[in-house]
């Protein structure tokens, strides 16, 4: 199965990245590059959806994986929304926010369905119009 990685919307603000059945590090490294490149391909904020509803598992190695695509975040990264219903997940990006992002982990969701993230990014975009 594997990391699909595609823009969510014509305007290209979101990019959606999709983890369906057994997937490696090494697939959610080139996804993250990829997703990285799309990103920076543009000037304006870029949210970023990891969809983790059809994963099966999480594989070893996974936050250091995160690590390394986070260390590479292009400077219009606005936000990650990570969509499961996988508790070890959802704590796994808690801590992950905790150590590595810092002030930035306020930027980082976990929710459990597409339509949460795009309300989430929503909310965000239209707190970015008042500022």
């Amino acid at each position: 199965m594997g990391v699909s990685v595609e823009w969510e919307d014509k305007d290209s603000t979101i990019v959606h990245l999709t983890y369906s059945g057994r997937w490696t590090t090494e697939e959610m490294h080139s996804a993250g590059l990829q997703s990285l490149l799309m990103v920076r391909s543009v000037k304006h904020p870029v949210y970023v959806i990891n969809d983790f509803s059809k994963s099966e598992t999480l594989p070893v190695g996974v936050l250091w994986q995160a690590r390394q695509l986070n260390q590479m975040r292009a400077p219009n990264w606005a936000a990650s929304i990570l969509i499961t219903e996988d508790t070890l997940a959802i704590n796994l990006l808690e801590l992950f926010g905790l150590i590595y992002l810092s002030q930035r982990r306020k930027r980082l969701f976990a929710v459990r369905t597409l339509e949460e993230a795009v309300k989430i990014i929503d909310q965000l975009k239209r707190d970015e119009q008042v500022q």
